[in-house]
């Protein structure tokens, strides 16, 4: 199983953040609605939908907001439909990233991503441009504390994953995207607290980034594009050394 990848940490810890600026909310919201519009509005027959309302009442969500995103979803109400839409460019040092949104306006969301790229130093591409670098995969984050590396190791291939990332904070499990909710749902059985699970990518290699100016370019164009009302997920193949991030964050 994979090794410590600062990747997958800098996005938990980028989350946390999120969170506290109050823009989990908006994601959320349209994370259910997209799940319910996908499947079954009734959360026990749609893995997708239930695990959305998870995570909507782990972070307080109101149950009637959480309700009226469901019937948005399914046509019962009116108002906006989101759809999913993948996005995909290159940033500094030619790393490759996409950026999955959920969005009512196609037009308007195109012409924010394409701005910030350009902006950042990027390059929005066209359609596959970059997908073919990357491997579809579940992705479960697990809270490191109170649990080691081999106990977690244990639990996950029990769990049925197929393979793993450790970090200080975070470890991330990955699976099968038909297997992500069963293996979730396995390693809750367990007792195992899983605070994110979502269908995403995962780089089949990456570009190593050595030079700080260019890893602080890279980090800032992944901020602006997360930081985007219609982006859901931002993804990239880049990895930077220890070494170089010390110099980025000082």
């Amino acid at each position: 199983m994979a090794g410590h990848s600062h990747w997958a940490q800098i996005k938990h810890k980028k989350a946390k953040v999120d969170a506290q600026r109050g823009k989990l909310f908006s994601k959320l919201i349209r994370e259910i609605t997209v799940a319910a519009r996908l499947g079954d509005p009734n959360p026990e027959f749609n893995p997708r939908l239930r695990t959305a309302i998870e995570q909507a009442k782990k972070a307080n969500m109101p149950l009637e907001t959480i309700e009226r995103a469901i019937k948005k979803g399914s046509g019962e109400l009116g108002g906006e439909s989101f759809e999913e839409v993948l996005y995909e460019g290159y940033g500094p040092g030619g790393v490759a990233i996409m950026v999955l949104t959920a969005t009512d306006n196609r037009n308007r969301t195109s012409s924010e991503v394409r701005h910030t790229f350009s902006k950042h130093g990027g390059n929005l591409g066209t359609a596959g441009c970059v997908s073919y670098l990357f491997e579809r995969k579940g992705s479960i984050e697990v809270p490191a504390e109170g649990i080691s590396e081999e106990e977690i190791f244990e639990k996950a291939i029990e769990a049925g994953a197929e393979d793993l990332q450790t970090g200080e904070e975070v470890h991330i499990i990955y699976t099968k995207p038909e297997d992500l909710y069963e293996v979730k749902e396995n390693l809750e059985k367990m007792g195992i607290t899983v605070e994110k699970a979502q269908i995403t990518w995962t780089p089949l290699s990456t570009v190593t980034v050595e030079d700080p100016d260019t890893a602080k370019k890279v980090l800032k164009l992944i901020d602006a594009l997360d930081d985007l009302e219609d982006v859901q997920q931002v993804i990239s193949n880049f990895e930077i050394p220890d070494e170089v991030m010390h110099k980025v964050q000082t």
